[in-house]
């Protein structure tokens, strides 16, 4: 029941027990006074005065009796609904303190709390509302303490190697040759593109990521990064083809491209020598779907739910090693929700892993 209905009830019940209370304690009182100055009169008919010894005084006597009972009544009808609505004003008040008391709580840093008010009314609803905000609070900071030391772990491996090489190179123990230097850089490059990822995040975890969409040609866009990058794959033993149609959207194109990069090293980084990928480009229904598919072993099932989480590494050395962040699936989910579409991954029946994006179709009127 809605609590504005309970609420109604209870005080109409409270007000209907207080006027009942009165009224029969009223008409006690009143019977009990009408038959004693019945008596009376019939007594002063007979020649005795038990009314105060005066007659004539019966009325004045039973009135001012009535008027007493009446006070008497009332002042007991008020007690008991007093004492009826304070339990019943307990018992809705009650939630409410439950509710007060676990906020406090939260507050004072206890994420586990949680509250239990049975019903279906408004403060039930407020009560699964807190637990659901509570808990949502709880895995936030949870993911956030977790981010925090992933991004400690990424930083110390590059920042350990940087400072054991220096001082090696300081002390005369490393030469300070171009290869060794060049493999610094390197170190310095994979600092640089953890903080550049982290900052992509962070703008669109507070909505200030700035996009500049304008028409695009997705086939025309796809094939020039193919087209640069096949010289990577080339060099890493891997086939790179492209099976596209004329499909356009409106998006940032430098985003939209940061989005199919991420994807194709990805892919590179997970296809054997002498492997393939294949990036397509189709429609399908009112979206224009870009697939980015490779023959490489394939995504586990465990991992698949957790493939666009921040630094989730299937295979957490292989990714390190061939210079990637861990952000970069996930700034590929950031960046395609930003453009209003969706993106998954899956394994194909062939073998190899097979990612996927859904971004609204423009249709023009050489491509319908």
């Amino acid at each position: 029941m809605k609590l504005v209905l309970r609420l109604a009830l209870a005080f109409a019940l409270v007000a209907f027990f207080a006027a009942g209370l009165t009224g029969w304690l009223g008409y006690q009182e009143a019977r009990g006074h009408f038959q004693r100055f019945v008596a009376g009169s019939e007594a002063a008919r007979s020649g005795e005065t038990p009314l105060g010894g005066v007659p004539g005084r019966g009325r004045q006597i039973l009135l001012s009796q009535l008027q007493t009972s009446s006070w008497r009544s009332a002042l007991l009808a008020l007690t008991v609904a007093l004492g009826v609505g304070t339990y019943l004003a307990f018992r809705l008040v009650q939630p409410v303190q439950t509710l007060t008391q676990a906020t406090r709580r939260f507050g004072r840093g206890e994420r586990g709390v949680r509250v239990n008010i049975p019903g279906s009314d408004e403060l039930a609803e407020l009560g699964r509302a807190f637990n659901d905000v509570a808990a949502e609070l709880a895995a936030k900071e949870e993911r956030e303490r977790q981010m925090i030391a992933d991004i400690a772990h990424e930083l110390r491996t590059p920042l350990t190697i940087l400072k054991g090489d220096l001082e090696s190179m300081s002390d005369g123990l490393l030469e300070a040759s171009s290869e060794n230097l060049r493999r610094l850089v390197g170190e310095v490059d994979l600092l640089t593109r953890l903080v550049q990822d982290l900052r992509t995040l962070s703008l669109s975890d507070t909505g200030q990521l700035v996009l500049r969409p304008r028409l695009v040609s997705l086939d025309t866009l796809l094939s020039d990064l193919v087209a640069n990058f096949q010289p990577r794959s080339e060099a890493a033993g891997v086939q790179l083809e492209v099976n596209t149609k004329p499909l356009s959207t409106h998006a940032d194109p430098e985003r939209l491209q940061q989005v199919l990069l991420n994807l194709l090293e990805n892919a590179l980084r997970h296809t054997p020598r002498g492997g393939r990928i294949t990036v397509k480009l189709h429609s399908q229904g009112e979206n224009a779907v870009l697939e980015v598919c490779d023959t490489g072993p394939g995504i586990a099932p465990e991992h698949l739910p957790h493939l666009f989480e921040r630094f989730y590494r299937a295979q957490p050395s292989r990714a390190r090693e061939s210079g990637g962040s861990g952000l970069g699936l996930a700034i590929v989910k950031a960046l395609v929700e930003a453009h209003g579409g969706r993106v998954g991954a899956d394994n194909q029946p062939e073998g190899g892993a097979r990612f996927w994006i859904h971004l609204p179709l423009v249709r023009l009127a050489e491509e319908a």
